[in-house]
């Protein structure tokens, strides 16, 4: 097996801004990459087995969006959005000669995939949309389970609360910053997130634990700006115009996207494939890794005609099948 070369490079958008991206390639592979988009707030905690599986295969890039991760914070703040996240992958992918791709993304990183195809559809060819929604998440997040279900009392709270926060957050950060590195990395919030948000039956602590600790070093003005670009976010229009292979992923016992969001986003893209995982959460990429991985490999295996076996695709010589 050749070994996996891995590239960590920070580059610069044309605004100046340094974002950071890792590469894994595999010299004797010329297989077509996969891009990583993360959730809010994020910085590739939900990528763990999805890279360890693909990346002796396929080129893996993952990059940090603007003032994630090890990714620089603009200068001009309003710069903070899902649209120049879009950009900005558009840049890094002609940065990195990547004409065509597939596309993952998680929770808001779902949005950034839609809004990235709406930018630049020709570069796509196929998708992987797990734990995430298409519109304003804000007023679905800790909704019902069902869609014509009882309100719930903390999605009510959370729609009147949070824009006060989070117009706070940006105003006051200086006050806020302490107080929300100790709120997110404080050890009760972990066991509160296993005990209610997640499967703690199926989840490894180590696993989760690096999403609080990169939240707890994130400026708190700047999760607040791309916070409030992302629920104002609304890419509902281009999704009958997909028409690609398509994998959606519902996590039956999602509190952040209900299944019902992911469920309709299903229907409203008729090329898109269904995996629905009864007991899966928000984060079934970590939950689920290997039954998400063995599931959007068999779907690229079945929507293109492979020169080799499952786990090794050229599509360097793909056809679309008929």
């Amino acid at each position: 097996m050749s070994k996996i070369i891995l590239s960590k490079r920070k580059i610069a958008m044309p605004d100046g801004t340094k974002i950071y991206y890792r590469y894994y390639q595999n010299p004797k592979s010329n297989n077509l990459p996969i891009i990583l988009n993360d959730g809010l707030g994020c910085d590739g905690f939900a990528w763990k087995y999805l890279i360890d599986y693909f990346k002796n295969d396929y080129p893996i890039l993952h990059w940090n969006y603007r003032g994630h991760g090890k990714s620089a914070i603009p200068k001009n703040l309003s710069t903070i959005s899902m649209q120049m996240i879009s950009h900005d992958l558009k840049y890094l992918l002609n940065h990195l000669n990547i004409p065509k791709a597939f596309f993952c993304g998680h929770s808001m990183g779902v949005q950034v995939t839609l809004e990235s195809f709406s930018l630049m559809p020709e570069r796509f060819a196929g998708m992987a949309l797990i734990c995430g929604g298409y519109k304003q998440a804000l007023k679905t997040w800790h909704a019902s389970f069902e869609r014509d279900g009882k309100k719930t009392l903390l999605n009510e709270a959370m729609k009147l609360l949070f824009p006060k926060f989070s117009k706070s957050f940006i105003s006051h950060s200086k006050l806020w910053q302490p107080i929300w590195k100790q709120m997110v990395t404080n050890k009760l919030s972990l066991q509160a997130a296993l005990f209610n948000e997640v499967n703690s039956k199926r989840i490894k602590i180590d696993d989760f634990k690096p999403y609080f600790d990169h939240l707890g070093k994130m400026e708190v003005k700047i999760f607040a700006l791309m916070a409030n670009s992302f629920i104002e976010h609304d890419i509902e229009k281009i999704l009958p115009e997909i028409k690609l292979p398509t994998l959606v992923v519902v996590g039956g016992k999602d509190t952040f996207t209900p299944p019902w969001v992911s469920l309709d986003m299903h229907k409203k893209i008729r090329s898109s494939n269904l995996l629905y995982i009864p007991d899966g959460t928000h984060c079934s990429p970590i939950e689920h890794g290997e039954l998400i991985n063995l599931r959007l490999e068999r779907l690229i295996s079945k929507e293109f005609r492979p020169t080799r076996k499952i786990g090794t695709t050229n599509f360097s010589r793909l056809q679309v099948a008929s």
